[in-house]
């Protein structure tokens, strides 16, 4: 089956800092990645690069940072107060956390540091200002189930072979 809209994709993929060669994500670790092609659940150049492949396809991508998370962003970085966590039972140190914007869309946050009663955030992803490289491999392609498709998301994952 070739990938194409509304086709869940699973890949193995590991993600690199193009410039320095880091690595910075391996699904080897995590298991492997779920989306439906074309809702823009995954960045948009590696579903491009995907388009009518399939399972066992291989290849490298590279993205830049503008094409990926986009540049670090300073003002996404706060100085609260643990009086501002009252709702959390514990919080710590790389905990994340969702934060609700003004226009009811949300993000997620994590706790970079805590100082007394100060507490760090950053709202940045943790790719921003990183050129990407992907390594990336098909490891399945299967049509959407209705639910998924109204549901915008991958369902638990079943492999039709």
């Amino acid at each position: 089956m070739k990938i194409g809209e509304n086709k869940v994709v699973a890949l193995d993929y590991k993600v690199y800092d193009a410039d320095t060669k880091e690595l910075l994500e391996d699904t080897a670790e995590l298991g492997p990645y779920y989306y439906i092609q074309g809702m823009g659940l995954f960045l948009p150049k590696i579903e491009a690069a995907l388009d009518s492949k399939s399972k066992g396809y291989k290849t490298t991508i590279e993205i830049p940072m503008e094409e990926a998370y986009g540049d670090y962003d300073e003002e996404l970085v706060e100085e609260l107060t643990k009086a501002d966590f009252a709702d959390f039972e514990d919080i710590y140190e790389g905990m994340e956390f969702v934060v609700e914007l003004e226009d009811g869309s949300e993000m997620v946050a994590v706790i970079t540091e805590i100082d007394g009663d100060k507490v760090y955030t950053d709202s940045n992803h943790p790719f921003s200002g990183r050129n990407l490289l992907f390594e990336v491999e098909v490891v399945d392609v299967r049509e959407a189930t209705d639910e998924e498709l109204d549901h915008g998301h991958v369902h638990e994952y079943e492999n039709e072979e």
